[in-house]
């Protein structure tokens, strides 16, 4: 993903999607702290949150946070991949039932807004915190993901030039393109504003698109 390094706004709160992953898994304390982590870290950063402020915002005594993560940097790390892994399920089944690369594209976008609206800090301790990952395996993992995600809009928008639904373009200029609308969205679009943050991203797509397509012949 495009990431920029400024302090985000938060746009609102997390929805009920329950986060998982890490070596506790499954564990409803676990998907707490990860929430109350992932508000902590959009807000403050990696650095400015501490392993106390986690502990005071679910509720428990420090010492029970090392019940179910190690540290401080596997809850952010678990966030992050979280976040990706979310995302990502939402790419796939959004691009359920759209036949073209032009509709997979507005999907894509789709997505990205409905994890950017349900879960912004998630969202935002991912977008921020890819270089405050410490442990090496980790951000190994967490790039590939981030790759891979890149990817999908890419093969789109391929598969869209080699049917001749667009004309030849440069896939990753194009991707990086929609992708940093995107992100910039998640900047400044509020829950309580005019129109979703999905109406936006199709919004966002219809513009793009048009520069995607071929001339017409006079």
């Amino acid at each position: 993903m495009i990431l920029n390094q400024a302090e985000p706004d938060l746009p609102g709160p997390v929805a009920a999607w329950e986060p998982t992953g890490g070596s506790s898994e499954g564990n409803p304390r676990a998907a707490e702290i990860l929430r109350e982590s992932a508000k902590l870290f959009a807000a403050n950063g990696y650095d400015g949150t501490s392993v106390q402020d986690i502990a005071s915002a679910v509720g428990i005594k420090k010492a029970s946070i090392y019940h179910f993560f190690a540290d401080k940097a596997e809850i952010h790390s678990t966030i992050v991949v979280a976040s990706i892994t979310r995302l990502a399920a939402l790419v796939e089944e959004r691009q359920r039932g759209s036949s073209t690369a032009a509709g997979k594209v507005e999907a894509f976008a789709r997505a990205h807004a409905q994890h950017i609206s349900e879960s912004a800090p998630f969202y935002f301790t991912a977008a921020l915190g890819y270089r405050e990952i410490r442990d090496p395996d980790a951000k190994a993992k967490v790039q590939r993901m981030r790759d891979g995600y890149e990817e999908t809009l890419r093969a789109i928008i391929r598969a869209g030039i080699e049917s001749g639904e667009f004309r030849e373009l440069d896939v990753k200029l194009a991707a990086r393109a929609i992708i940093s609308c995107l992100n910039w969205m998640a900047r400044w679009w509020r829950p309580n504003g005019p129109e979703s943050a999905e109406t936006i991203a199709s919004n966002y797509v219809e513009l793009i698109i048009r520069g995607f397509l071929p001339e017409r012949k006079a």
